[in-house]
């Protein structure tokens, strides 16, 4: 009588996470990263015809791309927020604060390994605050954020007095590379393949990533089992502002400014991104991978909309139909 399978600690991370619910739950991730493959293809082969092959020039080509990396690094944070059973609306202005933060080092002619520790630093703090006031304040995560959005956002534009900062060399390899290309392929999408790949062992094949998962499929389970529920917000939530400061180092060296009107709006597309890419909003299911081809669907939309003549505000409005898509969706097929 109560073998490992109801032991505390035990049971949830042996049969729940490596049993048979465990490996449903990835068969369903997996034919949702199909689907979610399949419609990208299905739209880049829409946009082919319907732009004349202006989509498959080479120059739109890096700049659907390039755009998409942003999104799509950050994603692969929010897939573990969102798995979590939260979410960080904050995203965007992490990136701008850290973008005006590393701006500003360069500026003053620090060294520039130092501004770029300088930006993963405050991207730490900013997801650590996010994650202590929720701990502490015991109150979800999407209203601290919603608060810290605006909070980070000031700051970018206080320490930069509402302008670009950029009187600082830029004939300098990390401009010149991290802004560039490698192998004909933007270094920011190279930087969204290493996190990617990163993003996807520590989800799929760690401790932690079954942990966030667990917490995420069934809050109280977790907690008797012992698993530290604060801590993994922390952790979560600092994890998710280093990705931050990791797109907002790429986006800097491509734009050459740290501009505090940077980031607006982008945690729309990560939250957008993820969503599509199969992670559910009730947590506990995600994918790294599909958060990925997510960003690039978005992506290659809003670039197809404006190939096609149609105003780039029209873009903010499809991303909000793309988004109410995929959740009603994702909603039939998990109730079916």
């Amino acid at each position: 009588m109560g073998g490992p399978e109801v032991q505390a600690g035990g049971w949830l991370h042996r049969p729940t996470l490596r049993g048979s619910a465990s490996w449903a739950k990835r068969g369903m991730a997996r034919l949702d990263e199909i689907g979610i493959l399949g419609a990208f293809l299905a739209i880049c082969a829409i946009l082919t015809v319907t732009t004349d092959d202006k989509s498959l020039r080479a120059a739109n080509i890096l700049s659907v791309s390039r755009q998409a990396s942003y999104y799509g690094i950050m994603a692969v944070g929010m897939v573990f927020v969102i798995s979590m059973g939260d979410v960080d609306l904050s995203v965007g202005s992490i990136l701008t604060l850290v973008n005006v933060g590393m701006a500003i080092a360069l500026a003053a002619g620090q060294p520039l390994l130092l501004a770029m520790l300088l930006g993963l630093l405050i991207g730490a703090i900013c997801g650590f605050t996010n994650g202590a006031l929720s701990v502490v304040l015991r109150i979800p995560t999407i209203i601290v954020t919603l608060g810290t959005l605006s909070l980070f956002r000031g700051l970018a534009l206080v320490l930069a007095d509402g302008k670009p900062v950029s009187n600082y060399n830029k004939d300098t390899w990390f401009f010149q590379i991290g802004g560039g290309t490698i192998l004909g392929v933007p270094t920011s999408v190279w930087g969204m393949i290493v996190v990617g790949i990163l993003g996807f062992l520590l989800y799929n094949y760690t401790v932690f990533g079954q942990r966030v998962q667990a917490i995420g499929s069934n809050f109280q389970a977790a907690r008797f089992s012992g698993i530290s529920i604060s801590r993994y917000r922390l952790l979560v939530m600092t994890l998710m502002g280093v990705i931050a400061a990791l797109a907002a180092i790429f986006a800097l060296a491509f734009l050459g400014a740290g501009d505090p009107q940077t980031g607006p709006g982008l945690e729309l597309s990560v939250i957008a991104a993820t969503i599509i890419g199969g992670t559910a909003l009730t947590g506990g299911v995600g994918s790294i991978f599909g958060a990925i081809i997510g960003a690039l669907i978005i992506a290659v939309i809003r670039n197809g909309l404006i190939l096609l003549g149609v105003s780039a505000y029209w873009s903010i409005a499809a991303t909000g139909l793309v988004i109410i898509a995929a959740v009603a969706i994702d909603y039939l097929i998990k109730r079916r």
